[in-house]
């Protein structure tokens, strides 16, 4: 450990209204509670490394420019084998302010690779504007 404090989690609104949807397609009371589980353990490591083994970069919607230090990823959390039990968070980084804001968690059935762009942009302007 390098000794920096932890990153800070923000979760806009859509990360919100998107874990609730999620977390309904759980039927059972314990799958819900694994589930959230998962995440929550998921996002702690996030708090100390942003860049975990299986996060990547992700490309901006078109037409669509950050403020400076700001960086967009998706991190893949595998829940059950195959493409299915994959749970998928975008977020965005800044490593100078030490800030995490989740944007957006998903799975495959939802969303094959990520949210339209237009849906992305839309949350992202509402974090920087709104």
């Amino acid at each position: 450990m390098s000794g920096l404090s932890p990153f800070s989690l923000e979760k806009s609104e859509q990360f919100e209204r998107s874990f609730k949807k999620l977390i309904k397609s759980y039927k059972s009371t314990s799958q819900r509670q694994e589930f959230k589980e998962l995440i929550a353990t998921s996002l702690k490591e996030l708090m100390v490394n942003p860049y975990p083994l299986k996060s990547r970069s992700e490309p901006l919607p078109s037409g669509l420019k950050l403020p400076n230090n700001w960086k967009l990823y998706k991190l893949v959390i595998v829940a059950t084998k195959g493409a299915s039990g994959q749970i998928r968070i975008i977020y965005l980084v800044n490593e100078i302010e030490r800030i995490i804001k989740l944007l957006w968690i998903y799975n495959h059935q939802q969303f094959q690779k990520r949210p339209p762009d237009k849906d992305i942009r839309e949350v992202i302007k509402n974090i920087f504007e709104g």
